[in-house]
């Protein structure tokens, strides 16, 4: 096989998580319609989504090869996931922390030696396909991809196969870089500001962090040397130190060593003007592009009232999901219909589960002004929608932003938190400041909250904003960007 376009070999790859696949794929598959040749690496539970693209499926390897399917939804009523049981054996009563933790340990960390085997492994593929000099390989990965930092420090790749001539990063969430007025990711969150008051606490919350998360450090370190590479605690901590700063402290950065570009999902006005402003080689590549898949009748079908109720009716339509990690309905599916559910002349609910074949669970009574349905695509139903309700996973918001729909948004868990605060803080959405723990009063803001926002009146503002949101994304071609990026290896 010959590869005479001129055009390198693109790998993609991703952590494999649905939320990080999805975006990344989308990318890909443009990339490949356009003529680019593009492999995927990624977990066999979605090859046949990949494949589906046209883009060549390649398969991480043994312990590479995880579920996230069953890691983060429950099988079956009433069972927990395998995330849970993992937590539990950790800590019995785990905090929102210890689940990050957890995560951080067996789903990012734990496996970077199988997957940089994995990855070495498609490499091979690849040049077997194409031998010198078409296999000119440029590696584009999901940012959170750690098993990509044995190969940035040293790590050898098999005998007779040359190096990737390049890399980019696609960041698909809020980036973990360190700034003197950010704290951590993954942190209880405080409100952005640029004081020097404000600068001091947040110092001291990355000596908090630092400390903390000293063992999860320790066991990337151990990982990364594991896969092959060579002094990469000295190559972070000298990273460190030429900015100023003391020390090397997890997710500060280290994910986007080593890339020549990082594409950005998302807009630049979305996120603060810190004082570090943003790295030379970063570019934002506005929303992805939308999805075009084929509907099956059913969902079609429900589709088209949605659409009917809208035009005809004058309908409000209320899309409401949780995204494919955080899926136990009683967060925000369950409330949203019953907080909308006596408003059947003038709103309708479209609940998304998250995963294919899920269902609620069999004593919930759906109110007749409410669709569930287990899985449809964002960008099937939010042409329609007038408020989207969602805990606030960034490629949830992100769709909002692409879609320019206004937001309900209420988060606990992962980064979500501080999607949550960036939706309110920019104005394209309103922020639940109960629990779902809370119930009644849970149900009652939430009322309240898209009440607000479908008022001609006082939802004036959000709606504008979200329009403007969508405005700076529509102007950004994202694929257009990406292949700038790209130009640079032909």
């Amino acid at each position: 096989m010959s590869n005479d376009g001129g055009k390198p070999i693109l790998l993609f790859t991703s952590i494999p998580a649905t939320g990080h696949i999805t975006p990344t794929l989308r990318i890909a598959s443009a990339l490949h319609a356009r003529g680019w040749p593009v492999f995927y690496l990624g977990p066999t539970v979605h090859q046949a989504t990949i494949s589906a693209t046209g883009v060549q499926f390649l398969p991480f390897l043994d312990d590479a090869d995880f579920n996230d399917l069953t890691y983060f939804a429950p099988q079956g009523e009433g069972a927990t996931t395998e995330k849970d049981a993992v937590v539990q054996g950790t800590t019995p009563e785990a905090t929102w922390r210890d689940r990050v933790f957890s995560d951080f340990r067996e789903f990012f960390i734990s496996s970077i030696p199988a997957r940089h085997r994995s990855l070495c492994a498609a490499l091979t593929h690849i040049h077997q396909l194409f031998p010198p000099p078409s296999a000119r390989v440029v590696v584009v990965a999901e940012s959170m991809c750690g098993f990509l930092l044995p190969l940035f420090h040293g790590a050898p790749v098999p005998p007779s196969i040359p190096m990737p001539i390049g890399s980019i990063a696609l960041s698909v969430m809020i980036p973990t870089l360190r700034s003197v007025d950010i704290p951590p990711l993954i942190c209880e969150r405080v409100e952005f500001g640029t004081t020097p008051a404000h600068r001091e606490r947040v110092a001291k919350m990355w000596r908090d962090w630092e400390l903390e998360t000293r063992d999860l450090k320790a066991l990337l370190v151990e990982k990364v040397e594991q896969a092959g590479g060579k002094d990469f605690a000295k190559a972070m901590e000298a990273r460190e130190r030429e900015k100023g700063r003391e020390s090397w402290a997890l997710l500060s950065g280290e994910s986007f060593v080593g890339y020549d570009h990082v594409c950005q999902i998302g807009v630049e006005s979305w996120f603060y003007k810190t004082e570090e402003g943003w790295p030379e080689n970063w570019r934002f590549v506005g929303a992805v592009p939308k999805s075009v898949r084929v509907l099956d009748e059913a969902k079609q079908a429900l589709v088209d009232e949605v659409k009917l109720a809208r035009e005809t009716a004058g309908k409000k339509v209320v899309v409401v999901a949780q995204g494919t990690v955080e899926i136990d309905p009683r967060h925000l599916i369950l409330p949203t219909i019953q907080a909308l559910g006596g408003r059947e002349e003038d709103i309708l609910v479209v609940a998304i589960l998250g995963h294919r074949g899920r269902t609620l669970p069999k004593d919930v009574i759906v109110p007749a002004n409410a669709k569930v349905v287990d899985y449809l695509p964002y960008d099937a139903i939010l042409p329609y929608a007038d408020v989207f309700v969602s805990n606030a996973g960034y490629g949830a918001v992100m769709h909002g932003i692409g879609h320019g729909v206004p937001m309900v948004v209420a988060g606990e868990e992962q980064d979500k938190k501080e999607n949550v605060a960036r939706v309110q803080w920019r104005g394209h959405g309103i922020k639940l400041n109960k629990s779902w723990t809370d119930e009644k009063e849970y149900v009652k803001e939430l009322a309240e909250a898209v009440g607000k926002i479908i008022d001609e009146e006082e939802g004036r503002e959000v709606r504008k904003r979200a329009l403007e949101l969508k405005e700076e994304a529509d102007s950004i071609d994202c694929i257009k960007t990406v292949e700038e990026c790209l130009s640079s290896y032909l």
